[in-house]
Parts: C-alpha cells; structure tokens; sequence
C-alpha cells in the first residue's frame, strides 16, 4: 500500500509509484484530498501509476481490513499531523485506518517525512513513535533516486508491498 499524505515533496511518492509500476508490483493508492488538490491536473497521471486507488475518506475500502494481506505500507510523503495522528492511533481517514490497521497486523510501516518537518514534530510523539513495534520514520533524501531504496528497504529485500 501507498499513500500520500502531504503538500509537499510530492516527487518522493510518485518516484515510488513509478518504481513500484515498472518492477511489475502491484500498488494499492490512497491521496489525501489536500494532497490531491496540490497535484491538480496530475493527479489523474498519478492515480494511473496504482493498481488500485481508494478515496481517502473510504474508511470501509478493503485495505483498512487485517484480512487484506500486504507485505506493509509506506506514507511518503508524510507530513508531520500524519505522523501524529497515525502515532496515536486516530484514525480520521482512509490513511490512518490503513497505517492503524498495518501496524495491528504486525506489518512494517514506513513513514517517508521531510527532515524538517521531522524535527518539528514533538519529542513525545517521536518517544511514542519509537516504541510502536513495526513503525519505521525515514527521512526523505533530497533526491528521489536515493529516496525510494530507502524506503522499499524497510520492507524486505524484495520490496514487494502486496503478499503473493
């Protein structure tokens, strides 16, 4: 799963979609809508590098259920009140639900964030986010050739993100 739950930075997560489509694996996309409206006219181009694409607001789509196997889910990019929000288990969007409900299932949960915006978010929210079993925060690298290894490092040598 992917989701992309920020304004800024929003090449890390179409650089990963990108990667995803042309190694043939299979991705299941959630936008969040403010997110969606800062990629306007691309956002039906990004929308067709998914397999799958889900409304943000779809708390019942099939991804916020533990029977939907994946191999995890990376956020990227992630901004700092998704960080919060999927760190104290609010689940307010599709977004959240399905980082919720990954970390439940015991899968690995990559949060790709901004170095900056990293630093911003409170040190009880990153003690929080230290202790959750499986939650992994990645700070994204200026470049998205050397983002989007990282990130699909976190979930295994083979980087697939649905179970076969």
């Amino acid at each position: 799963m992917v989701a992309l739950a920020s304004r800024d930075d929003l090449e890390h997560g179409i650089g990963l979609l990108r990667t995803l489509l042309l190694s043939g694996i299979e991705s299941h996309l959630v936008v969040r809508s403010d997110t969606a409206l800062a990629l306007g006219d691309e956002l039906a181009d990004v929308r067709a590098l998914a397999t799958q694409v889900y409304s943000h607001e779809n708390q019942a789509a099939r991804i916020s259920s533990g029977s939907f196997l994946t191999r995890g889910m990376i956020v990227v990019p992630c901004d700092g009140a998704s960080v919060g929000a999927i760190v104290m288990g609010l689940a307010t969007n599709l977004v959240h639900r399905a980082a919720d409900v990954t970390l439940k299932e015991a899968r690995p949960l990559v949060l790709g964030v901004r170095p900056d915006v990293l630093a911003a978010v409170p040190a009880d929210v990153l003690d929080r986010a230290a202790a959750v079993p499986g939650l992994v925060l990645v700070p994204l690298a200026k470049s998205v050739e050397d983002s989007v290894p990282a990130l699909l490092a976190q979930l295994g040598s083979d980087g697939a993100l649905v179970a076969a």
